[in-house]
């Protein structure tokens, strides 16, 4: 997945880019971490994990996205993807203590995006 900043109408037309939003909300932060709330307004797979990353904030367990997100000196930076290759996600040990996962563990953590309500047209 590649941002483009502002599509033209051109490329959406012939399909090159993909028009997708999703509204959120933070609903709570601590320590790093944030629960929030989102709302896509279209439907296009992945787009959720997709739109968190472009945020420089993926999902906890996102290990197909989150590797786009590198830091230096603390500060969260988009990678391109091809310099990002899928690996397991990485967490800092302060998270990793809180959460009670070893490094070993946290491969097998579960992308934790949940639905809350589903409403049909």
């Amino acid at each position: 997945v590649v941002p483009v900043p502002v599509p033209g109408r051109r490329s959406l037309a012939r399909k090159e880019v993909k028009s997708t939003v999703t509204r959120y909300r933070v609903l709570g932060a601590a320590r790093g971490c944030a629960l929030l709330q989102l709302q896509p307004r279209t439907a296009f797979p992945e787009q959720l994990p997709v739109h968190l990353t472009l945020l420089l904030c993926p999902a906890l367990g996102d290990h197909e996205h989150a590797s786009r997100v590198g830091r230096v000196l603390g500060v969260p930076f988009l990678l391109p993807p091809e310099a990002a290759p899928t690996r397991t996600q990485v967490l800092d040990e302060e998270l990793l203590r809180r959460l009670g996962l070893s490094p070993q563990q946290l491969r097998h953590l579960p992308l934790h995006l949940h639905l809350q309500q589903l409403v049909l047209p």
